[in-house]
């Protein structure tokens, strides 16, 4: 009887070691939710992919009112011989280094020292590609078997290199996600990147019994719950049965996760997860109706609507495809909007939209060392450095603040600048950083 077992282990291992040579799967999709990496490898691309726009005006609101958290040079600082440093690059302040300390600081970890993340409100920003802890979704609670997955492997093809059974299937660490030049990271490395104090990151309990006990599948599906892993893939219509780009699609799909065992129709079928990909315009004027379309998958599913969630308001779209849609906006206040697509309860990653107070300027003249500033849109008198607000820029480039201001309303600046002259460009930024107007400098 012993000796039959063996031969059966040994039939089984060899089966899985052909199908792993016959089928081995990419990487899995990475276009939908947020790509599965840590902060530190990141790059400026990636961030706008849910950034799309207001990266600007999201800094400079944290140079005036509420906040005041910093100063304009504390992010341009004077460069030898004059001018000040514009630098677009995210990652050289959002660079997950403080991964061990430093609680409240933001460089280190935008994303998960927010309050949704403390309160584990994953879907949030994710999407429906996660769950949210504590939300009622269903965990199973029966005794793990043979074929529930593991958090990183049961088998391995000795040829191939590719696991079966458990989360590294798909998530292999060291893989690189289709279409996105970053390297996947292990699943440990991704979770614990966010892991410091309860005060910034994620407590080492939200997912452990114990600070050193062992993890199994069943803490994972907290948030990454049944009815969300098996309706994940990205373009449904157009990757069905294509494998690894979903785990509702071919048979590897069920093997990847549960190895011995080959699945029919997956379990808690329901509306796959919209894939958001672009948004146009990103950014439109305060007080002006616009048009904007939406590209990505996933937006047209059987029994479901549609809608576009503008910061907590539905919108249906004028025209919808299952990869693009275009919605009527009315008029908004100015501000950064909170976006996502949702297609009936499931919803895709979150995204920005920006709506801008235009500011105009009309004439500046120069006389005396004072240049007058004459326009509409400028807002109210920054409370911290207003000087700074308002940048002169020579013809050669080089570019600095004003000395002081005299006087400042939504219509007029007068700015003292002993450095200004006739034909340097004049520069006015808006306080809440959601616009900014220029004008060459003419004789009073």
């Amino acid at each position: 009887m012993k000796m039959k077992y063996i031969a059966v282990a040994i039939l089984f291992f060899g089966l899985v070691g052909i199908a792993g040579a016959l089928v081995p799967p990419p990487p899995a999709n990475q276009l939908l939710g947020i790509y599965d990496t840590t902060v530190k490898n990141f790059n400026e691309t990636i961030c706008r992919g849910c950034h799309t726009s207001g990266l600007p005006d999201r800094h400079h609101i944290l140079t005036g009112p509420p906040t005041y958290e910093y100063g304009c040079q504390d992010c341009h600082p004077t460069l030898p011989g004059g001018g000040i440093l514009i630098d677009r690059n995210c990652i050289a302040c959002h660079n997950g280094s403080a991964f061990y300390g430093d609680p409240g600081t933001i460089a280190g970890k935008p994303h998960h020292n927010t309050t949704q993340a403390r309160n584990l409100s994953c879907e949030f920003c994710h999407g429906s590609v996660i769950d949210n802890t504590n939300d009622g979704h269903y965990i199973p609670t029966y005794a793990q078997s043979l074929v529930t997955p593991k958090t990183s492997f049961k088998e391995k093809n000795a040829t191939t290199g590719k696991k079966w059974g458990g989360c590294q299937a798909c998530h292999e660490p060291g893989a690189i996600g289709p279409g996105v030049p970053l390297t996947i990271v292990a699943n440990v490395d991704s979770h614990h990147s966010e892991v410091v104090n309860v005060t910034q990151g994620l407590s080492c309990l939200a997912c452990h019994n114990t600070t050193s006990g062992a993890i199994n599948i069943r803490s994972c599906e907290q948030c990454h719950g049944v009815k969300s892993l098996h309706n994940i893939q990205y373009n449904y219509n157009g990757t069905k049965g294509v494998l690894g780009y979903g785990h509702l699609g071919a048979n590897w799909d069920c093997n990847g996760c549960h190895a011995w065992y080959v699945a029919g129709s997956a379990p808690l079928d329901a509306e796959k997860v919209p894939a958001f990909g672009s948004l146009t315009p990103a950014r439109f004027e305060a007080g002006k109706a616009a048009v904007i379309t939406l590209t990505g998958s996933n937006f047209v599913q059987s029994g479901y609507s549609t809608v576009l969630v503008v910061q907590g308001t539905s919108y249906t779209p004028a025209t919808l495809t299952d990869t693009s849609l275009t919605v009527n906006i009315p008029a908004l206040a100015a501000g950064i909007y909170e976006t996502k697509v949702m297609v009936g309860t499931s919803s895709s990653k979150l995204t920005s939209l920006t709506v801008y107070t235009k500011a105009t300027i009309l004439k500046a003249t120069l006389s005396s060392g004072t240049i007058s500033i004459t326009g509409s849109g400028f807002g109210t008198i920054p409370s911290v450095n207003p000087q700074n607000y308002v940048t002169i820029k020579k013809p050669d480039g080089t570019t600095y603040y004003s000395d002081s201001i005299t006087s400042w309303s939504g219509s007029h600046i007068k700015a003292k600048s002993t450095g200004a002259a006739i034909g340097d460009t004049v520069t006015v930024t808006r306080a809440d950083g959601t616009g900014s107007a220029s004008k060459t400098i003419s004789k009073r």
